[in-house]
């Protein structure tokens, strides 16, 4: 079962879609993107290094977000959020933009629903995953794509079926990183074969 927390950490990783939404509406220009994403997990980055060196940042860091955060970025690594950011940059410079803008969609809506999903009705597992919780990510995957309608369908499904593959992946590398680098990726490729 999902708890609140996992639930609260989720809806805030809504939030991620500020990132491909602002490409597409307020800074179109690759290179302008590139940099202010650059600028946020710079920032980010500080932060989060305060914040595992700095006993009373840590203090002040762990009241707000502690409950949402995971085990691994309470010990002192990066959170998810420093890692969105950070992705986002070699994502929208190096990526065609349709191809990266879809990629980290499918980042943020794919791993929210791996989420929920997995952890409300998750039964049949794969490693700490679940079954479930991958077809509830490639679903939404799918339909964001069919909604979003960037690039030709064989290339936007290739991307959903590997973002939920990299989603599932049991190696210890962020979601937030494997998804957008496995989609973006396998959309790079198979556009090269079918556009």
């Amino acid at each position: 079962m999902i708890t609140p927390a996992e639930l609260k950490r989720k809806l805030i990783h809504l939030l991620n879609l500020v990132i491909p939404f602002s490409y597409v509406f307020i800074f179109p220009n690759k290179n302008q993107m590139a940099i202010i994403m650059l600028i946020f997990a710079l920032i980010f980055v500080i932060v989060d290094l305060t914040r595992m060196r700095l006993a009373f940042v840590k203090k002040i860091f762990n009241h707000f977000f502690n409950s949402m955060m995971r085990q691994h970025e309470i010990s002192g690594r990066f959170t998810g959020a420093t890692w969105v950011l950070i992705i986002s940059v070699p994502v929208i410079y190096l990526l065609p933009k349709e191809i990266a803008i879809l990629s980290l969609v499918f980042m943020s809506l794919g791993d929210i629903a791996a989420a929920i999903i997995g952890l409300s009705f998750g039964k049949t597992k794969i490693g700490k995953k679940s079954l479930e919780g991958s077809i509830g990510c490639l679903f939404v995957c799918i339909i964001a794509a069919l909604m979003l309608d960037l690039v030709p369908l064989i290339v936007s499904i290739s991307g959903a079926v590997m973002a939920t593959v990299f989603e599932a992946l049991p190696i210890d590398i962020d979601d937030n990183i494997l998804i957008p680098i496995g989609a973006g990726s396998t959309m790079v490729l198979a556009s090269s074969f079918f556009v």
